[in-house]
């Protein structure tokens, strides 16, 4: 009965079963020896990762992961997480393998660069068995099902996706381009003059496929970082790899149907620019070393994505135009996604509005995603429409405002704050450096609309100051007996005695800003002026004689 219910697949995951605190692998691998930390440590490697930080956003907590891994391994045990350390490992790796079998192909096909190091067609076919595996991995892996926001490991479920949507493209990208020009030509692949022809020419256009595996590998840069900054530092990396390995791929292909072009016609143009190179490399005599042609490649691929040239031709062969059009317009879509990037770093610097948007746009999906009551999603709403809290996202997002010294932050909560603080009666009669101090430690929390601030028999946390917003007072009883507006406070009886406790509700009524005085840390800093500290105590003593328990006042 169990398998016809995807969510509750199996007795661990039903309601009435008891699930251990412990992780699954301390549960079902028993034991301390070395074969056993063996064996949990092999098969954590394909489980859920407690640290991968893209998995914050499909799983609530940490017995959310726990059950995760729990399902995996007593169900799908021969699956691999998609947030697995193995997994996150080997993207990493195929990410290196994709970026170097570009560059050893590139090389190691080329009439123009001579012989070739054995090593490196050695190196470019170890390379191919490593991305033959990762078909492997990927048939293996489970997939993320981003509509539904949850994990998919059901390997029916997954080879089905896989087919519709990458399989073809993976498969022309892992054809063992290397190995098969191996198996025709053997010892004699490094020679030159063997490599032109239409068996050399076509494996060099079906490469041209991988480089989609490179747009895709390098997307394991731009994973969730802890740093912003840094974020975006991989985005510009990754825009400048792939700007140079696709032109590096077109200046490939262009070669390519220049070389098709010669072998059709039997001649050399002299306005070509290819067959003014193969003249320079195979002419007598030889006027161009591997190491100047390597330099030409180099130039000629940053030549079109720098947007200028080396000189001045009278006369250009017509593919070469078509060529040098294409080429301005491939390097012209990389300096644009350059350019909108660079945009949004500008606006996450300097810019809190686009801040403020993107930021309820990413906790609204949060809320959706963890299926969170529409109650609370519309709490954040009114949360991100409130100014206050503008504010605050501003002063924790804002580049500008963070650069800020630290003493103009201070001066500008000083001003913001003081006359706040000097309106309230035992405060203003207070030397104005110890009210500076006092100040500093005032901090904001904000509270929307029926929020609760305070309830009955509960002590008070300290001194709480309405700074925007109304608050109603309701008696224990629950009826109504005041409202607070701003400037008003109440707590003040809690910086001087843990005894109090309160008698009331207070609940905001509209949408409000609260400056709260803890007393921990102002009875911490009163410490250095113990008289003070007294005087105040016996002042709201005196003011709270008449009462047994604490009210809120105006």
């Amino acid at each position: 009965m169990y398998g016809r219910n995807d969510f509750q697949g199996s007795y661990y995951d039903h309601l009435c079963s008891i699930i251990p605190q412990k992780d699954v692998l301390q549960t079902d691998i028993l034991g301390n020896g070395f074969g056993v930390i063996l064996k949990r440590w092999w098969n954590d490697m394909f489980l859920l990762s407690y640290s991968d930080r893209r998995s914050q956003v499909y799983f609530t907590s940490s017995h959310a992961m726990r059950m995760e891994r729990v399902k995996q391994y007593r169900r799908y045990r021969s699956r691999i997480h998609p947030f697995s350390k193995f997994r996150n490992s080997w993207d990493g790796l195929m990410l290196v393998v994709f970026i170097t079998k570009k560059f050893i192909f590139h090389h190691n096909t080329s009439v123009l660069f001579g012989q070739v190091s054995p090593a490196l067609y050695y190196i470019a076919v170890i390379f191919e068995v490593i991305i033959l595996v990762d078909l492997l991995v990927n048939f293996k892996t489970g997939y993320i099902d981003k509509e539904a926001k949850k994990v998919v490991l059901n390997a029916k479920k997954g080879l089905l996706e896989y087919c519709c949507t990458k399989l073809f493209l993976h498969c022309a990208s892992a054809i063992p381009l290397q190995t098969i020009m191996f198996m025709r030509y053997g010892l004699e692949i490094d020679c030159c003059l063997c490599k032109t022809n239409y068996f050399v020419s076509t494996l060099r256009i079906i490469n041209t496929v991988s480089l989609y595996r490179v747009f895709e590998t390098t997307k394991y840069w731009i994973r969730g970082r802890a740093s912003s900054k840094i974020t975006h530092v991989y985005k510009f990396l990754r825009i400048i790899v792939l700007g140079f390995i696709t032109m590096m791929q077109f200046y490939d292909l262009v070669d390519t149907i220049g070389l098709i072009n010669i072998i059709n016609t039997g001649e050399l143009y002299n306005d070509s620019l290819y067959s003014i190179l193969l003249i320079s490399k195979f002419g007598d005599p030889e006027t161009m070393s591997n190491y100047k042609l390597i330099c030409y490649n180099f130039g000629r691929i940053c030549k079109s994505l720098l947007l200028f040239t080396f000189g001045f031709r009278s006369s250009a062969y017509y593919l070469d135009k078509m060529t040098s059009l294409t080429a301005y317009i491939i390097a012209n879509i990389f300096y644009m996604w350059c350019f909108l990037e660079c945009f949004a770093f500008v606006n996450w610097l300097k810019f809190p509005e686009d801040q403020i948007i993107i930021s309820q746009e990413i906790t609204l999906n949060l809320v959706h995603c963890r299926q969170l009551p529409d109650k609370l999603c519309d709490k954040v709403k009114l949360y991100f429409a409130f100014n206050s809290s503008i504010m605050r996202k501003v002063q924790t997002m804002n580049g500008l405002y963070i650069s800020l010294p630290k003493i103009l932050k201070k001066e500008a909560m000083l001003s913001c704050y003081q006359k706040r603080l000097m309106k309230i009666p035992f405060f203003s009669v207070w030397p104005l450096d110890i009210i500076e101090k006092v100040v500093l430690l005032l901090k904001e929390e904000v509270y929307l609309r029926n929020d609760a601030l305070t309830q009955p028999w509960v002590s008070g946390k300290g001194l709480m100051i309405v700074d925007v917003g109304e608050l109603a007072v309701y008696s224990a009883q629950e009826q109504e007996t005041g409202h607070l507006i701003d400037g008003d406070y109440f707590g003040e009886l809690s910086l001087v005695t843990d005894m109090e406790v309160r008698m009331s509700y207070v609940v905001a009524i509209t949408p409000c800003k609260i400056l709260v005085l803890q007393k921990s840390a102002f009875r911490e800093l009163m410490r250095n002026y113990p008289e003070m500290f007294f005087n105040l105590k016996n002042q709201l003593k005196r003011k709270f004689s008449s009462a047994e328990i604490e009210e809120p006042q105006t």
